[in-house]
């Protein structure tokens, strides 16, 4: 049903972007699909089988991504944890991946598994538990490494780039820069010190070259 009773004359890209969040009481749970109450209308939500389970009648806060048709339809996506959204937005940037495939590979592949993975490269294991091509697969972890490591996600117990600029982020947050700055940096010098393998000092160093505080 077309949400005209809660918008004028929103875009699609306005209804997507103005809903962050979902509050209150679980009313059905199934496989796939939570309803949830909320000022006397229910939502539908799609939510992996990972979201911790809902009782019916519990209070719950979920995370959403919404995803609405011109014809006014739409699909809410509920998430536990801003990592587990943010993972889902990060597949959706792969050439091909929508939405529903996207919820499709969360739904049986773990957010900290998909990560962990992908930057071991390990496209078998990927392969069998998500049942997608290893052509796709392989798609994906070229795709999403390079984006996992800018995050600063990193393996468990090993060292990784995304360590390192996790460091220079905090760095130059640190010396006053402002979030879009300290993004813009990283991507204009991203693919010459990867290529590097530049520690912090150089990332940094290098980073205020760019940004004008640095010689």
């Amino acid at each position: 049903m077309p949400w005209q009773w809660l918008f004028v004359t929103p875009s699609v890209r306005d209804v997507e972007e103005m809903l962050d969040y979902l509050k209150g009481k679980v009313v059905e749970t199934g496989e796939e699909d939570w309803v949830v109450e909320a000022n006397g209308f229910g939502f539908r939500l799609k939510v992996t089988p990972f979201v911790f389970p809902g009782d019916i009648g519990e209070e719950r806060c979920l995370l959403l991504r919404v995803f609405m048709r011109e014809n006014g339809e739409f699909t809410l996506y509920g998430f536990d944890e801003e990592e587990e959204r943010s993972v889902f937005d990060q597949l959706q940037e792969v050439r091909g991946v929508g939405h529903r495939t996207a919820f499709k590979i969360l739904s049986r592949v773990k957010w900290e598994d998909l990560i962990e993975l992908t930057l071991n490269e390990d496209v078998s294991t990927l392969e069998t538990r998500t049942n997608l091509s290893s052509k796709t697969i392989k798609k994906l972890v070229l795709e999403l490494k390079p984006r996992f490591l800018k995050k600063g996600w990193k393996i468990e117990g090993k060292e990784r780039l995304g360590g390192t600029v996790e460091e220079v982020r905090e760095v130059l947050s640190r010396l006053g820069y402002r979030p879009v700055e300290i993004e813009g940096v990283i991507d204009d010098l991203w693919n010459e010190l990867v290529k590097e393998g530049a520690d912090v000092e150089t990332w940094v160093r290098e980073a205020l070259v760019k940004l004008g505080g640095g010689v």
